[in-house]
């Protein structure tokens, strides 16, 4: 495998394919991948019609997607940053922050994979322009990076298309991976597909997690001197404090009587029943009230929660209804998120959060955002999207990890109940986090000959 090119000042030149297969074979291969997403299309395209048919929403993002993308202006050279939704958007916060203000002759373009990461991008970055991630077939890659003429591109954690990085190579614009990650069931996707999507090799750097992932690249057959351990960004991007307004303004309407407040986070079907089902034996057996507040991964599903908190003999009350005027809250009233953007917030607010995705075997979800509020925070054991933030945090102590819902009811009510014990997991939590800082300034070092000189100060003027 070659060396990284790379040249003083100018971009790294587009790196040769792989030789296992021969040009001809690349050739063939990435025609039976084109042949095999059109298929994908066209099983998809009845629905594609009708949310056209009945979403102006929607037709608007997929004439964005065929790489439509409003074209940029000439002027300053543009770093195109991909996060392919919510967590990956907010990961890259304090990056973006820092690269802006390191080299503010950069125009930074921001984009994303799913509807609820750009709305995510656009609150985060509402000064930068937010498209959405081209679907990776035919012209449309090409299409939408000839109308952003970025210098380079730099994709969050490691989401890789064939076409979009040939069409980049093509162009002479390197393609970077930070934040990167590879899980054991991506790893074991590529090795089965190496031989046939040799799109590995046409990333030029990749800025890793840890050194786990990093050995799994370096299985795949990634150059050495291509990978590096940088750390983890989002412990850059969950500061300490942030949010201290939000939970100022929240906390008051939620326990006016100083019960406790759970908020369940990022919950996933059949998580708010099992998140209801402990809060009810909570009370049975500590008699402890309790002030609930669900937050679903998908605001979409907020219809269905509010059934089941009826159905368990408490109130729904959304939070798209109330938000304005923070009217009483009842007894047995139950608050359903139902909008983007305020699950920290609400964390910062809580006594005890439990993050979603890990009471059933789908990987988990951030854990993070409450632990940097200082919360005590809990969750199942299915984490294996989190796995180094898991293994930290509870060789710190300073999470609460349980096996099953019957666990997690025994755990909720014991943090509900005992004060002292919630504040040191908060304060274990926030330290491992500090611990951990820094890896974007590692990042953008590492980077510095992707993103370029930057242009001279002009000599002050001759008195």
């Amino acid at each position: 495998m070659p060396a990284l090119a790379r040249a003083s000042g100018e971009p790294n030149g587009p790196l040769p394919l792989p030789q296992s297969g021969g040009r001809g074979r690349s050739w063939l291969t990435m025609g039976l991948y084109q042949l095999l997403f059109l298929l994908l299309l066209l099983v998809y395209s009845p629905v594609i019609v009708w949310r056209g048919l009945t979403d102006r929403r929607y037709r608007a993002r997929f004439f964005e997607r065929t790489g439509r993308v409003p074209p940029l202006g000439a002027g300053r050279e543009v770093v195109w940053i991909h996060g392919v939704s919510v967590g990956e958007v907010k990961a890259a916060s304090n990056f973006v922050a820092e690269l802006r203000q390191r080299r503010p002759d950069l125009q930074l373009v921001i984009s994303s994979t799913t509807p609820n990461g750009h709305l995510i991008a656009q609150k985060e970055y509402p000064d930068l322009p937010v498209v959405f991630y081209p679907l990776d077939f035919g012209r449309c890659p090409a299409r939408a990076i000839d109308r952003i003429r970025p210098r380079c591109v730099l994709l969050m954690e490691l989401e890789i298309w064939p076409n979009f990085l040939q069409a980049a190579s093509r162009r002479r614009i390197p393609v970077g991976v930070i934040n990167g990650r590879i899980s054991e069931r991506t790893l074991r996707g590529y090795r089965r597909a190496r031989g046939l999507l040799p799109q590995l090799d046409l990333i030029h750097i990749y800025c890793v997690q840890d050194r786990a992932y990093q050995t799994r690249l370096l299985e795949l057959g990634v150059a050495g001197e291509r990978v590096h351990v940088t750390g983890n960004m989002k412990y850059d991007s969950v500061v300490m404090g942030r949010h201290e307004a939000a939970a100022a303004s929240l906390r008051p309407w939620l326990s006016p009587d100083g019960r406790p407040v759970l908020v369940a986070g990022s919950t996933h079907a059949d998580e708010e029943v099992a998140v209801l089902e402990a809060v009810a034996a909570v009370r049975r057996q500590r008699g402890a009230d309790v002030r609930t507040v669900l937050v679903p991964r998908h605001p979409e599903r907020a219809a269905s929660i509010c059934e089941q908190v009826a159905t368990a003999g408490a109130e729904p009350v959304r939070w798209s209804e109330v938000a304005a005027s923070r009217p009483p809250l009842s007894a047995s009233a139950v608050v359903v998120v139902d909008t983007i953007g305020q699950l920290q917030g609400f964390y910062a607010a809580c006594d005890v959060a439990f993050v979603g995705g890990s009471l059933i075997p789908h990987g988990g979800q951030n854990m993070l955002e409450p632990a940097a509020q200082g919360r005590a925070t809990i969750f199942g054991p299915h984490t294996a999207n989190f796995r180094r933030d898991v293994e930290l945090l509870l060789a710190a102590d300073a999470v609460v990890q349980v096996a099953d819902r019957a666990a997690f009811a025994a755990e909720l009510g014991r943090l509900l109940v005992d004060r002292e014990a919630r504040a040191v997991l908060g304060e274990r939590a926030q330290r491992v986090i500090a611990d951990n800082q820094g890896a974007t300034a590692r990042t953008l070092d590492l980077l510095q000959d992707t993103l370029g000189a930057a242009p001279a100060a002009a000599p002050p003027p001759r008195r």
